[in-house]
C-alpha cells in the first residue's frame, strides 16, 4: 500500500507538471498552424453522476494513455460507476501514462497495484500469447467485422487466456484500422515501399508484414517517432488516423494512404486480484457499464477519425490517398505467410482457425461493398481543447 501511495504522489507532480508543460505546447501549436487552415475539432465531453460518494467510498485507479476517446469512454465508465454504486465506488483517473508505459501499467496491474489499464493488443500479446492473433493483417474489411468477432466467441476465448495471467477483460475498445503516412513519398503501389524506413512496434509478426512489401521496418518507441520522421531515421509511420493527426505527424511528413492494413484495437484491462475481491453484484454491475463503456467509445472514437481525416485531407502540403483494390489484393498476398508465423507465436494454435472462422461468419454478416469504415462527416465544425 505504502509503495502504491507513493507512485501516485509521484503521478500527481507530474501531472502538475504536464500541465504547465501543455500551455506552451498550446502556443507552439499555434504558430505553426498554416495561415487559413481551420482545424475541425470536437467538443470534449464532462460528466456528472449526480451522486454523493460515500465516505468509505473505494476508489480504483484507472490508468491509460491520451487517446481522447478512450480518456471519454473512461469519464463516462466513472460517471455509471458511481451511479449504479450510489456513490460506494468509483474511479481515479490518470491519463497520458503518467503511471508508466503500457507493459509497465500491465505488470502493475497484474499484481493489483493498479485496477483497470488501458493498452494496445501488440503489447497485451506479451502477456497473453494469444493475443498475437489479432497481429495478422488484412483479417477484417470494416468496424463491423471487428466488432462481431471481439464481442462474440474469440473474444470470450482470449478473455478466458487473460484470466490465466491475471486480468479480467473488460472492454475491446476502438482504435481505428492502422493506416500508413511517409515523409517524401507517395505510395501507389507496393513497389514504392521498397527500401522505406517504417516505423513499427517491437512486434515480430508486424516485422514480418513490412519485410513482405519489401520495406525495411525500424522498432521504435513511439515517443521518439516524431523527431525520428523530422529528422528523417524513419521515412513512415502507421497509426490511425485520429493518432497520426493528433502526434502533428502533418507537420514533418506530406502523404497519407488510408490503407486499412490491420485493425489494433485498445484492451481495457481490470486486475484479476481486484476484480474477484469485489462481491458477485459489483462484478456484474462492472461488466454492465463496461457493456456501456466500449459502445459509447466506439461511437466517440468515429467521430475523432471523421475530423482528422478531413484535417489531413485539407491540410496544406497534405496529400491524401486510398489504395486501389488491385495493390490492396497484391499487399494481401505478399504478407500471406504471416498466418503461419502466428500458429508458431500463439500459445493455443487453435485461436488462429477460430480467428479466421469468426472473420468469415462477419463477413458474410457485413460484407465489405455495403458497409464503410470512413466517417461521417458532421456539418458543422465544434470546437475542442487542443490535443495533449
Amino acid at each position: 500500500m505504502k509503495k502504491r501511495l507513493g507512485v501516485l504522489a509521484l503521478a500527481t507532480a507530474m501531472l502538475l507538471g504536464m500541465t504547465g508543460c501543455g500551455s506552451q505546447n498550446e502556443e507552439t501549436a499555434e504558430t505553426t498552424t498554416p495561415a487559413g487552415f481551420v482545424e475541425k475539432k470536437v467538443e470534449p465531453v464532462t460528466f456528472e453522476s449526480g451522486v454523493e460518494l460515500q465516505e468509505d467510498c473505494r476508489h480504483l485507479i484507472y490508468a491509460l494513455g491520451n487517446a481522447p476517446a478512450t480518456i471519454d469512454a473512461a469519464k463516462f465508465f466513472k460517471m455509471r460507476l458511481e451511479q449504479e454504486t450510489n456513490g460506494a465506488m468509483t474511479v481515479d483517473i490518470y491519463t497520458d501514462n503518467v503511471l508508466g508505459g503500457e507493459r509497465e501499467l500491465l505488470e502493475s496491474c497484474q499484481f493489483g497495484d493498479y485496477d483497470i489499464v488501458l493498452a494496445t493488443n501488440a503489447t497485451v500479446a506479451a502477456f497473453c500469447k494469444d493475443i498475437y492473433c489479432l497481429d495478422i493483417p488484412w483479417i477484417f474489411e470494416n468496424k463491423q467485422q471487428v466488432y462481431e468477432v471481439l464481442d462474440g466467441e474469440l473474444g470470450d476465448y482470449l478473455g478466458d487466456q487473460l484470466k490465466e495471467v491475471g486480468f479480467q477483460l473488460l472492454q475491446w475498445q476502438e482504435n481505428s484500422f492502422r493506416t500508413l503516412s511517409t515523409t517524401d513519398k507517395p505510395i501507389e503501389s507496393m513497389d514504392d515501399l521498397k527500401g522505406l524506413k517504417i516505423r513499427i512496434m517491437e512486434n515480430e509478426l508486424q516485422l514480418a508484414q513490412w519485410k513482405a512489401y519489401g520495406a525495411n521496418p525500424t522498432p521504435m518507441a513511439f515517443t521518439e517517432l516524431f523527431t525520428a520522421l523530422q529528422q528523417g531515421t524513419v521515412d513512415g509511420q502507421d497509426n490511425g488516423a485520429e493518432l497520426t493527426w493528433q502526434s502533428k505527424f502533418q507537420e514533418v511528413q506530406k502523404y497519407y494512404v488510408y490503407t486499412k492494413h490491420i485493425y489494433s484495437p485498445y484492451v481495457i484491462l481490470m486486475s484479476g486480484e481486484t476484480f474477484n475481491g469485489l462481491t458477485p453484484e459489483e462484478q456484474d454491475i462492472i461488466m454492465k457499464i463496461s457493456d456501456e463503456a466500449v459502445a459509447y467509445e466506439r461511437e466517440r472514437c468515429s467521430e475523432y477519425e471523421a475530423a482528422a481525416l478531413e484535417n489531413i485531407k485539407n491540410y496544406p502540403g497534405m496529400n491524401y490517398a486510398e489504395l486501389s483494390p488491385e495493390v490492396v489484393e497484391e499487399m494481401k498476398a505478399a504478407c500471406a505467410g504471416i498466418k503461419d508465423l502466428a500458429y508458431e507465436k500463439v500459445e493455443h494454435p487453435e485461436v488462429i482457425d477460430l480467428l479466421y472462422s469468426e472473420a468469415e461468419k462477419a463477413k458474410e454478416k457485413y460484407p465489405a461493398e455495403q458497409t464503410t469504415d470512413t466517417p461521417a462527416q458532421t456539418e458543422t465544425d465544434v470546437e475542442a481543447a487542443p490535443a495533449a
